[in-house]
């Protein structure tokens, strides 16, 4: 599983431009099954993605169709995790 800790590195207001667009690719990975859930920081500066497993490159490529990284006003800090526990209705994502 990869935690997707995603930070604005611009102002607000250029990142506001992009949310449609990525709030559609978001839906388009979720539809898909790789994104597992996603949604944004309470601060308002950034958001969190659970991603599926999945080789680190076809991460990546899922990556750079989103339109927060294609137009720089977003980094991603990428964590890679095995979950070991999970409550009873969670189970399936153990890996």
């Amino acid at each position: 599983m990869y935690l997707l800790n995603i930070s604005y590195i611009r102002k607000p207001a250029e990142v506001e431009a992009h949310i449609p667009s990525h709030g559609e690719w978001v839906k388009r990975h979720l539809a898909s099954g790789n994104i597992l859930f996603a949604g944004p920081k309470q601060s308002g500066l950034g958001g969190v993605i659970l991603a599926q497993s999945m080789p680190k490159a076809a991460l990546l490529a899922i990556l750079k169709e989103d339109s927060y990284l294609q137009h720089d006003v977003a980094e991603y800090q990428i964590i890679d995790f095995d979950i070991k526990a999970a409550r009873e209705d969670l189970q399936t994502l153990l890996t």
